[in-house]
């Protein structure tokens, strides 16, 4: 079975991602060749104070993307999400643009914090989310400043019942030493329910690629099988009913 990617930039000249389809076509030739068929798009949504792409905005991109795909030959699935900004303001934000959960089928959510801490608010947002039934998912733990200080306090935000993505840069040597350091110790202790490779534009690829190589050396095949497809099957999955 072919990899899914669970956290990408993709669609062209939407966020801080691919700047074009040329782009966005390369990086899915790129992912195509290394085992990849199914790609989540994943652009930065969520916040009134951030971004004001809806859940709607980003579906119909996906429409607009999929058919310039087959027309290139590449065997890429594409499928809609989004990486949800945690903020304070979760209750007022999300009714307007909408939880973008994988798939858009209603149960897991891609989150993301860059505060220098752990705030309460931060807690609260993932008890808004998990209380109306959403699985919340953290993106690249090892990139996060409160845990690129306090390694340790990962423990602290797991017992909140949240998953952590993984990206597959740091684990090819593409970010600081703290970073790719953390990145291989996270790996290593199993934190992670799943890898992505985050990856924003052609020039990302290489190192999230050379991850995904070393990934396998450090914690074996059948490990790397389970981050990148097993773990990653779930998300295809509905919730049974609505908040």
């Amino acid at each position: 079975m072919k990899r899914i990617d669970v956290h990408g930039h993709f669609l062209p000249a939407l966020d801080d991602g691919c700047r074009d389809l040329a782009e966005s076509l390369q990086c899915l030739r790129m992912m195509a060749a290394a085992g990849y068929d199914r790609v989540f798009c994943t652009p930065h949504c969520g916040a009134s104070d951030f971004s004001d792409l809806t859940c709607a905005a980003i579906a119909d991109q996906v429409r607009r993307f999929a058919p310039a795909i087959a027309a290139a030959g590449i065997p890429i699935e594409i499928f809609p999400g989004g990486d949800l900004r945690l903020t304070p303001l979760r209750a007022e934000d999300l009714p307007r643009v909408g939880v973008p959960t994988f798939g858009h089928a209603g149960k897991y959510v891609l989150a993301d914090l860059w505060e220098p801490t752990w705030p309460a608010w931060a807690s609260r947002a993932v008890e808004w989310l998990q209380k109306r039934d959403y699985t919340v998912i953290i993106a690249h733990p090892e990139r996060m400043p409160v845990l690129r200080h306090k390694p340790a306090k990962i423990d602290e935000i797991a017992r909140l019942g949240v998953l952590f993505q993984g990206n597959l840069s740091p684990l090819g040597g593409g970010e600081s030493d703290d970073i790719n350091a953390l990145g291989e110790r996270y790996l290593k202790e199993g934190r992670y329910f799943m890898l992505g490779s985050d990856a924003h534009r052609p020039s990302h690829m290489e190192p999230r690629l050379a991850g995904l190589r070393r990934a396998a050396e450090w914690v074996g095949q059948e490990t790397l099988d389970e981050l990148t497809i097993t773990h990653p099957l779930q998300l295809f999955a509905e919730k049974s009913d609505t908040p």
